[in-house]
């Protein structure tokens, strides 16, 4: 083989998928919820959820048996959530980066929808950025929702830094099917999960969503 044919080899090799982005793999599984979440959020969640696994570094995801609406709410959205409701829990087999790119420990952790106002005023852009922080299981025991500060407050723990941990919800309301996969311009793998919802005990439907799980924003 010549050496013009063996670069032409190497490159092509470079470029096949799987070697030059690293693509999840989305599974159920029929866990029941950790043992490591307190006893009230556990008895907040249902059993089973989805397994995301990148190489040797996989993400099991549970989710609550129904997130809650604001009784004042008319639609299916995240606006018609409280800030800080618990929407799931996941463990971490290895250490993962969030979408800052700190370091989150292996282990399990509690997940509660989070805003945080974006930068800048414009037309036609959404005034707030969206996102599941974590926190520390061993750190959370409310089962309410905890506030804008009351969750930044433990999810800090997470990290130890300023900033708390967080997955970026992008984007917040999806058409695709649950567990689709798509990688986005910048490099941004989003996966599509879906949630039960009700409002005032009654069953409201689901919510559909995107959660960045692999790519970093700047602060």
């Amino acid at each position: 083989m010549t050496r013009r044919s063996t670069l032409i080899v190497l490159l092509a090799l470079l470029l096949a998928p799987g070697l030059s982005a690293q693509q999840p793999i989305v599974t159920a599984h029929g866990n029941v919820p950790p043992a490591e979440l307190e006893d009230p959020i556990e008895a907040l969640m249902a059993t089973g959820g989805q397994q995301v696994a990148f190489a040797d570094k996989t993400l099991q995801f549970s989710w609550v048996k129904s997130l809650p609406l604001r009784s004042d709410s008319n639609e299916v959205s995240w606006s018609s959530i409280d800030e800080g409701t618990l929407v799931g829990a996941v463990r971490l087999t290895a250490n993962f980066p969030d979408i800052r790119g700190n370091t989150m420990k292996a282990g399990v952790y509690t997940l509660r929808y989070g805003i945080q106002p974006a930068d800048g005023n414009h037309v036609g852009v959404s005034p707030y950025r969206e996102f599941l922080l974590l926190s520390p299981a061993a750190a959370d025991k409310s089962v309410g929702a905890l506030g804008h500060d009351g969750t930044i407050a433990i999810s800090r723990q997470t990290i130890g830094t300023t900033h708390p941990a967080s997955w970026s919800l992008d984007p917040p309301l999806s058409s695709e099917a649950p567990a689709s996969i798509s990688t986005d311009a910048v490099g941004f793998v989003h996966v599509v999960f879906e949630v039960p919802v009700s409002r005032d005990g009654k069953d409201a439907g689901t919510l559909k969503f995107g959660l960045i799980l692999k790519g970093q924003i700047q602060s």
